[in-house]
């Protein structure tokens, strides 16, 4: 066998050394891209929410509405102190957990009339509660226009079942005049206003429960406002 110079073998080996970390690098990085394809795609659309702060949230608007109601009769002047702390309290953690100005959401529940509060808060007293196609069970089950009518039925504001029959018979408001309680419509779909325009909570169907949701920028556009209130 031919002696091959010194030359050639101090110069080649160091070639093949980076053409083989090249190799590697291109497999690592096309191993990884197959893993990201591969994994099941993660939904974006739902804030994932503790049990224990969906189970805070539900037991303390049991309490608020429960004082809201028995407040009918006094002054407004004393109304309006009714539940403050609580209301307050709760207004902080919604705000957080959908990414939204703390102070505003705190001023815009303080400042709604006792009605609405009350039509808010036995809302979200159903935090959890399952959703089921036609069901019509406070606490055990619901969907989304029985959400809606309870939350209303027990500020005395009768409204009917059924998204399009709510949405067709309350009175229609724009997006900057949207309160705490009015509804938000879409073909199929209706949610109760936490008192800004993208937060919402809803009986959500698919396997959800009702929740409380911050509504994508690129849907607001296309839903819709009235107020049971007319």
């Amino acid at each position: 066998m031919t002696p091959q110079p010194l030359a050639r073998f101090v110069v080649s080996h160091p070639d093949r050394e980076k053409r083989t970390l090249v190799r590697i690098v291109v497999a690592v990085v096309l191993l990884a891209a197959l893993a990201i394809a591969a994994a099941p795609s993660r939904r974006a659309d739902a804030i994932v929410i503790s049990e224990r702060e969906t189970s805070y949230i539900a037991t303390t608007s049991r309490m608020i509405a429960r004082e809201l109601r028995e407040a009918r009769d006094l002054p407004a002047s004393e109304q309006a102190a009714v539940a403050g702390r609580q209301i307050h309290d709760v207004a902080g953690l919604v705000a957080i957990l959908l990414d939204a100005d703390v102070e505003q959401l705190r001023v815009v529940w303080s400042q709604a009339s006792l009605t609405r509060k009350i039509a808010l808060f036995n809302a979200l007293s159903q935090l959890g509660v399952p959703y089921k196609l036609n069901a019509d069970a406070p606490f055990i089950a619901l969907d989304c226009s029985a959400l809606t009518r309870f939350a209303w039925a027990q500020a005395d504001v009768d409204i009917e079942r059924g998204s399009a029959e709510q949405y067709a018979r309350s009175g229609r408001v724009s997006r900057d005049e949207l309160q705490v309680g009015d509804l938000v419509w879409y073909p199929g779909h209706i949610m109760l206003s936490l008192g800004m325009p993208d937060l919402i909570v809803h009986a959500r169907s698919g396997q959800r429960s009702v929740e409380i949701h911050r509504i994508d920028a690129t849907r607001i556009g296309w839903m819709r406002f009235v107020s049971p209130l007319g």
